[in-house]
Protein backbone atom coordinates (compact mmCIF):
# COMPACT_ATOMS: atom_id res chain seq x y z
CA UNK A 1 0.00 0.00 0.00
CA UNK A 2 1.17 3.60 -0.83
CA UNK A 3 1.02 6.79 1.11
CA UNK A 4 0.53 9.70 -0.42
CA UNK A 5 1.63 13.42 0.89
CA UNK A 6 0.08 15.99 -0.50
CA UNK A 7 1.54 19.87 0.33
CA UNK A 8 0.09 22.90 -1.86
CA UNK A 9 4.21 24.89 -1.25
CA UNK A 10 3.86 28.06 0.72
CA UNK A 11 6.36 30.98 0.20
CA UNK A 12 8.51 29.87 3.07
CA UNK A 13 9.22 26.35 1.53
CA UNK A 14 9.70 27.88 -2.25
CA UNK A 15 12.14 30.26 -0.43
CA UNK A 16 13.66 27.89 2.03
CA UNK A 17 13.35 24.67 -0.63
CA UNK A 18 12.10 22.68 1.95
CA UNK A 19 8.55 20.87 2.11
CA UNK A 20 6.63 21.46 5.65
CA UNK A 21 5.34 18.12 6.73
CA UNK A 22 2.38 18.83 8.59
CA UNK A 23 2.16 17.56 12.25
CA UNK A 24 -0.47 14.30 11.05
CA UNK A 25 1.69 13.56 8.91
CA UNK A 26 5.22 13.39 9.42
CA UNK A 27 5.30 9.66 11.04
CA UNK A 28 4.67 8.20 7.79
CA UNK A 29 8.14 9.80 6.80
CA UNK A 30 11.48 8.24 8.35
CA UNK A 31 12.71 9.69 11.34
CA UNK A 32 14.05 13.36 11.68
CA UNK A 33 17.99 13.20 10.43
CA UNK A 34 17.65 10.31 8.92
CA UNK A 35 18.80 9.50 4.99
CA UNK A 36 16.39 8.17 2.53
CA UNK A 37 16.21 8.26 -1.30
CA UNK A 38 13.27 10.19 -3.08
CA UNK A 39 12.54 9.43 -6.92
CA UNK A 40 12.00 12.88 -9.23
CA UNK A 41 11.71 12.54 -12.79
CA UNK A 42 13.69 9.14 -12.82
CA UNK A 43 16.47 10.63 -10.68
CA UNK A 44 17.05 9.73 -7.00
CA UNK A 45 18.23 11.90 -4.39
CA UNK A 46 19.18 10.93 -0.94
CA UNK A 47 17.52 13.30 1.51
CA UNK A 48 15.82 14.12 4.95
CA UNK A 49 13.48 15.53 7.70
CA UNK A 50 14.96 18.16 9.41
CA UNK A 51 13.26 19.22 13.17
CA UNK A 52 13.10 22.92 13.48
CA UNK A 53 12.33 24.15 16.99
CA UNK A 54 9.91 26.51 16.52
CA UNK A 55 7.63 28.80 20.07
CA UNK A 56 5.18 30.76 17.14
CA UNK A 57 2.39 29.02 19.73
CA UNK A 58 2.81 27.79 23.24
CA UNK A 59 4.00 24.90 24.16
CA UNK A 60 7.13 25.10 22.49
CA UNK A 61 7.53 22.28 19.53
CA UNK A 62 8.92 21.25 16.52
CA UNK A 63 8.21 21.79 12.67
CA UNK A 64 9.35 19.31 10.36
CA UNK A 65 10.86 19.95 6.90
CA UNK A 66 12.33 17.61 4.00
CA UNK A 67 14.98 19.02 2.57
CA UNK A 68 14.49 19.49 -1.32
CA UNK A 69 16.93 22.40 -2.23
CA UNK A 70 19.14 19.99 -4.36
CA UNK A 71 16.07 18.31 -6.42
CA UNK A 72 13.78 21.43 -6.44
CA UNK A 73 14.77 22.83 -9.92
CA UNK A 74 13.42 19.41 -11.52
CA UNK A 75 9.87 20.35 -10.05
CA UNK A 76 7.60 23.61 -9.84
CA UNK A 77 8.62 25.27 -6.60
CA UNK A 78 6.82 28.13 -6.87
CA UNK A 79 4.91 29.45 -3.93
CA UNK A 80 1.34 27.91 -4.93
CA UNK A 81 2.83 25.08 -6.73
CA UNK A 82 1.34 21.40 -5.43
CA UNK A 83 4.21 18.91 -4.60
CA UNK A 84 3.02 15.07 -3.90
CA UNK A 85 5.25 12.71 -2.31
CA UNK A 86 4.15 9.22 -2.79
CA UNK A 87 5.99 6.54 -0.59
CA UNK A 88 7.15 3.44 -2.21
CA UNK A 89 9.19 0.13 -1.02
CA UNK A 90 12.16 1.40 -1.02
CA UNK A 91 12.35 5.24 -2.19
CA UNK A 92 9.47 8.20 -2.05
CA UNK A 93 8.11 9.07 -5.53
CA UNK A 94 7.97 13.20 -5.60
CA UNK A 95 6.38 15.13 -8.34
CA UNK A 96 3.99 17.83 -9.17
CA UNK A 97 0.43 17.79 -8.52
CA UNK A 98 -2.75 19.37 -9.21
Amino acid sequence: MTKLYRRKLSREDADTGTILITKDRWRTFPPPMQEFAVEIGGRRFATRIVPEDCACVPPPHQHYHLEAGHFRKLLDFTKGAVVEIEQGPDRYVVRNGR
